[in-house]
């Protein structure tokens, strides 16, 4: 890697991932450690004037990553490559367009089962999933479907920390119908809670998104 390439990634990094920029300055920068500090901390300035210009700075600062956001056509597109990697033998997948009627758009996964969304300015502000498992076919089906929405939203997380998620919502095995229970739970952008109450079974989402 040439001289050049070297710096121009480097502060290429600084800019846009900061942590790995450093590393990589610390590693490769032929600069003295003044002229080190200086690019940083300009690399850094830029980098949180960026991010303050597009509302992010809250999320830059409470750790939860950059603020992200979904349209509904963009969601069936990720739904459906979750699937068809993770579950290519299930079929399970969005077949239709999700078409917003005012704030909200649903579909029908199986009589037992519906998905529904709420919209904000084009964007997916939360999902919830209305079920009613009579056996235990439809329980998996419903925690197959989770799962999907899961790594659709979470892309980051693999097969034992969506598991974590799981443990935490008290669901890992099943869908329990019987009784009265809440659970929530956070990964990144999502805020992933379970309610249930006289059989029925409402699984919601709530995508955090910075304030503005």
């Amino acid at each position: 890697m040439t001289s050049y390439i070297k710096m121009a990634a480097m502060i290429t990094l600084c800019i846009f991932i900061p942590p790995l920029g450093w590393l990589f300055m610390y590693k490769y920068s032929t600069f003295d450690r003044k002229t080190n500090f200086v690019l940083a901390a300009a690399c850094l300035a830029f980098f949180v004037y960026a991010n303050i210009s597009a509302g992010n700075v809250g999320n830059i600062f409470s750790g939860k990553g950059f603020e992200q956001s979904l349209t509904p056509t963009e969601f069936r597109e990720k739904f459906n490559a979750a699937s068809k990697r993770l579950a290519p033998n299930l079929g399970i997948e969005i077949s239709e367009s999700l078409n917003v009627d005012g704030k909200n758009f649903s579909y029908e996964f199986a009589p037992q089962l519906k998905l529904v969304g709420t919209v904000d300015s084009e964007q997916i502000i939360e999902l919830k999933i209305f079920t009613e498992p009579k056996n235990q076919d439809e329980s998996f089906q419903v925690i197959n479907v989770l799962g999907l929405l899961i790594a659709t939203l979470n892309p980051e997380l693999d097969a034992e920390d969506r598991g974590e998620v799981f443990r935490d919502l008290r669901m890992l095995k099943e869908v329990s119908t019987e009784g009265s229970y809440d659970w929530t739970t956070e990964r990144g952008w999502a805020k992933y809670s379970v309610h249930a109450d006289k059989g029925k079974v409402i699984f919601s989402v709530e995508l955090m998104r910075a304030e503005k």
